[in-house]
């Protein structure tokens, strides 16, 4: 009996000292666990920070984007209004210019019919009257050699537009003005600005009907016209050009515009 009883005496001596090992072998799982959560916890945090920065300079750029467009409708608006009253300044004068002639005009119904044959005589040269322009200096050449480049190598309009614009300020006159004008209104007709482009060609038109672009921007007009839903000024700016440039290019580019494209 004795004997029987010594072993389990000794298992229970030994069990005490056995349980607290395994317990201790049991805490590192628990903390770790723990700090697996701590760290997810903290990569989530950075997460959404980083996120919101994010969103903070996407809305800085909408911000940017919007003060943008803005400052291009207000230039886009001052545009207008310079075109506009540079017409409205040129219609004087061409008026003014009109009264002179028709007062000269009385005054040489008057005279003697030898003066008569001599005004005869200087107008034998031809076309329209052809008045002199201005011819440009190497600077300006070179200023409007870069708008070409703009619009045809470049394709870069809107920038060409700024170059015309500043073009026209530095040389208010000249036979390269009138081109000037002349590819204005082409760029605002490539952007559907009609009402720009309507304003630019009857520049051309109104004030240098002798003018190589002439006949060009007459049919240009034309075409403005009719994209901008006025088919009856249209047709008045064909009919004009028939009249004054029958024999030319854009005689039969209007012949032929308004046979396939208004009816």
């Amino acid at each position: 009996m004795r004997y029987l009883l010594t072993p389990v005496f000794a298992a229970v001596l030994i069990l005490p000292t056995t349980l607290p090992a395994q317990s201790d072998g049991d805490a590192p799982l628990v903390s770790s666990d723990s700090g697996a959560g701590g760290g997810s916890s903290t990569e989530l945090f950075f997460m959404v920070e980083e996120l919101s920065e994010e969103i903070r300079q996407l809305r800085g750029q909408i911000e940017e984007t919007n003060h943008e467009l803005d400052r291009l409708n207000r230039q886009s608006r001052q545009r207008y209004v310079d075109l506009d009253q540079r017409l409205v300044d040129l219609s004087s004068r061409v008026a003014e210019l009109e009264d002179a002639s028709g007062n000269a005009s009385s005054s040489a119904d008057s005279e003697e019919s030898d003066s008569a044959s001599s005004a005869d005589s200087g107008d034998s040269s031809g076309e329209q009257g052809s008045a002199s322009y201005r011819q440009p200096g190497e600077e300006e050449r070179k200023d409007y050699a870069s708008i070409q480049n703009l619009i045809h190598n470049e394709k870069d309009f809107d920038a060409a537009i700024d170059e015309i614009y500043q073009f026209l300020d530095k040389y208010p006159e000249g036979d390269l003005t009138v081109n000037a004008y002349y590819w204005l209104g082409e760029l605002y007709l490539s952007q559907e600005s009609y009402e720009q482009a309507r304003q630019a060609f009857t520049i051309v038109t109104s004030r240098h009907k002798s003018h190589r672009k002439a006949p060009d921007a007459l049919f240009k007009l034309a075409v403005s016209h009719d994209r901008a839903g006025n088919p009856e000024k249209a047709k008045e700016a064909l009919e004009r050009l028939q009249s004054e440039y029958p024999e030319t290019e854009s005689a039969a580019k209007g012949r032929q515009y308004r046979s396939e494209e208004m009816g």
